[in-house]
């Protein structure tokens, strides 16, 4: 009974969708006419998008936006990601799990997708252990 006071204020993870890099990609194949790229990324509910940016290269939209989510049970709780050009969806939508994380410090995801990938860092605003937990390193014996 006492578990629903945990989460008064509930944990966020801070999803930065860097860039994509699908050069490679067959625009004729997929019949992508607008080359401008974006990704939306959803977690329960929240759906975010970034903005629509044509890369300086083609298909190599470089987007370094920084999206908070509500996570309401970070062992279980999976976000998604979706890359498009213009209304083309690129590849499927790649599910990710939010386990293994070290609060506030960031990790990368990569997610495949034709021709390329998409580039994200995730980090823990406030749940995951504080640190790595490294037997062998005795270093932090050394602030004490």
């Amino acid at each position: 009974f006492f578990f629903h006071h945990l989460y008064i204020n509930m944990p966020q993870v801070e999803i930065t969708a860097t860039g994509a890099n699908c050069k490679k990609l067959d625009m004729k194949a997929y019949g992508i006419t607008d080359r401008n790229g974006w990704a939306r990324i959803e977690l329960g509910d929240q759906v975010k998008e970034t903005k629509r940016v044509e890369g300086a290269n083609g298909l190599d939209p470089i987007w370094e936006e920084v999206f908070v989510f509500d996570v309401a049970d970070p062992d279980n709780d999976k976000f998604k990601v979706s890359l498009f050009f213009g209304e083309t969806q690129i590849g499927l939508t790649a599910e990710y799990s939010l386990t293994g994380l070290i609060k506030m410090k960031l990790k990368y995801r990569g997610m495949a997708v034709p021709g390329g990938k998409v580039d994200l860092m995730l980090r823990p605003l406030d749940f995951g252990p504080e640190q790595e937990e490294e037997e062998d390193d005795m270093s932090f014996m050394d602030m004490l």
